[in-house]
């Protein structure tokens, strides 16, 4: 279920785009799923695994992505938010 992001200053249904294209990131085209890599790797730097993880992945938290990647989880929102941004 997708719930609009407050922080995050893109319109609903933009916001929902991007949200279902990377859950389903499996069932996208090559192209696809290398742009979202591309993007986590641009946005997250040396912690693009966490970002991949949390815009790719519905069933976990963040919180515990930010524990198995001994991250802080205010800046994984903030990647989040920077990731939808750019995108």
């Amino acid at each position: 279920m997708f719930k609009k992001r407050r922080g995050i200053h893109i319109p609903y249904n933009r916001q929902g785009l991007i949200y279902f294209i990377c859950v389903n990131v499996k069932d996208m085209p090559q192209e696809v799923q290398q742009k979202i890599l591309n993007l986590c790797v641009e946005v997250g730097k040396e912690d693009y695994k966490a970002l991949y993880e949390v815009m790719t992945n519905d069933r976990k938290s963040i919180l515990s992505i930010s524990l198995e990647h001994y991250l802080n989880e205010k800046k994984l929102y903030r990647l989040r938010k920077e990731f939808y941004e750019k995108w």
